[in-house]
């Protein structure tokens, strides 16, 4: 080897050895927010007044699963619609779709109940995908929600 390749793997090797040791975080986010979920459910309120729709991927074993657009109105499902089968959810089976707060107590629980919980949020405050297995070794106990397109107002 000659000896110019030396002096380039060691300014390497020292760049390397000081971004690992001073603390600086070479992947991740650039996010000032800590990641509380009160700091989420803080930007979610200013995002919207209890009245907002969105569309949501909900992956389950249950009544709803599928893609809905739902609507919600001072903070209740009021009605929702089934994209995949392309009618509108029955009147008696809202009960049965989250609002997004509805999600923001689940992942709340699921944070001491769960065995595994993933949640990503949107700049605004609101999650963009959860996923929660509720018991390790259970079958089809496991949720997940993929939100997106969400706007205050009614539709």
């Amino acid at each position: 080897m000659s000896k110019a390749i030396y002096p380039q793997a060691f300014l390497v090797l020292v760049f390397l050895v000081s971004a690992f040791t001073s603390g600086c975080e070479i992947t991740g986010p650039d996010d000032p927010r800590t990641t509380h979920d009160s700091d989420y459910e803080e930007e979610w309120a200013n995002f919207q007044s209890g009245t907002y729709y969105f569309r949501v991927v909900r992956g389950c074993f249950c009544v709803n699963g599928g893609e809905h657009w739902v609507q919600v109105e001072n903070g209740l499902v009021t009605s929702a619609f089934n994209i995949w089968r392309d009618e509108p959810v029955p009147a008696e089976q809202l009960e049965y779709l989250e609002t997004i707060e509805n999600m923001f107590e689940m992942i709340r629980r699921a944070k001491t109940e769960a065995f595994s919980l993933e949640v990503e949020y949107a700049k605004e405050g609101y999650p963009t995908f959860v996923s929660i297995d509720w018991i390790e070794f259970a079958v089809d106990d496991e949720i997940s929600f993929t939100i997106s397109d969400v706007h205050p107002g009614i539709r």
